[in-house]
């Protein structure tokens, strides 16, 4: 993956996830590896990283993390997890012309005196060139690279700069990906905030808890880094944020550190087992009172 990173090349990773550390738990479901996904490489080694919600939504995600691949030159990894893969859910399969269209982010034939690190100045995206193109001959490798010839580099200042370029190209994805989504109240007391598998018993709490009167939304990430540029703004229109998950609290961390204006309640669970509408419920109605 850091060679994918370095050579900005695209590249799908799909990790569904279980209970760990190790063998651990093969058949039960967890969200410990989002850290992993973030930063478990060596190096800056920034890469998108998104997550699916339900069987269904799978083949959505799916292709969406082929589409940013091949369109922003940067490896995408997918997050699932075990209740998500074991789960079923009736979906239509949609036909080709219905979905977005996929723009491999391929050199034209018509660029004059090309380079192996001539980016699109909207996305910083570099132009892939197919093997065997005359006059688009390079080299190419895991050692850095100077900017715009792509040439082995050691020089300190080009190397800050391509550690800054592959964060911001990464980070730029936020203007072609959805804005978050609310559901329920638009602002008010009490937002639910969670991510991946979680989708199902999250809405169903929604739904279910007993507000007396008080205002509650409901937003769910699809996508993690980069956040959905409307984050803050969806944020800032509710008094307490709580965010839920199935591991220790690692999105929230990763809030805290991205956004950290807000206060975070952190609502956890690792059992092995998805959370129950019940203690959700429980919950949700306990933080309103307060």
């Amino acid at each position: 993956m850091g060679l994918a990173v370095m050579t900005e090349l695209p590249l799908v990773v799909v990790d569904v996830q279980r209970g760990g550390p190790s063998t651990g738990l093969p058949t039960k479901t967890e969200q410990s590896d989002l850290m992993q996904a973030l930063y478990g490489r060596n190096g800056e080694s920034p890469c998108i990283v998104i997550s699916a919600s339900s069987p269904s939504n799978c083949f959505d995600m799916a292709y969406m993390a082929s589409k940013l691949a091949l369109e922003h030159m940067t490896p995408v990894i997918l997050l699932s997890d075990g209740y998500v893969a074991n789960g079923s859910q009736p979906w239509k399969i949609k036909k080709v012309e219905d979905l977005p269209n996929i723009e491999a982010h391929m050199a034209p034939t018509n660029m004059v005196n090309w380079q192996p690190y001539e980016r699109n100045t909207n996305t910083l995206a570099r132009y892939w060139a197919i093997p065997g193109m005359p006059g688009y001959e390079h080299r190419i490798g895991g050692l850095e690279k100077q900017d715009i010839t792509g040439n082995v580099s050691y020089d300190a200042d080009n190397h800050q700069h391509m550690t800054d370029v592959r964060e911001e190209k990464v980070q730029r994805v936020a203007n072609f990906i959805p804005e978050l989504h609310v559901d329920g109240d638009q602002e008010g007391d009490l937002l639910i905030v969670g991510w991946g598998g979680t989708y199902g018993s999250l809405f169903t709490a929604l739904h279910k808890t007993n507000t007396g009167g008080k205002k509650i939304g409901f937003a769910h990430f699809n996508y993690i880094k980069p956040l959905p540029r409307n984050t803050a703004d969806v944020f800032g229109k509710f008094k307490q944020i709580v965010v839920c998950e199935l591991n220790n609290g690692q999105f929230v961390k990763y809030l805290r550190g991205e956004l950290p204006q807000f206060n975070y309640e952190a609502y956890n669970k690792v059992q092995g087992l998805p959370f129950t509408v019940s203690e959700l419920t429980d919950h949700f109605k306990a933080l309103l009172e307060r």
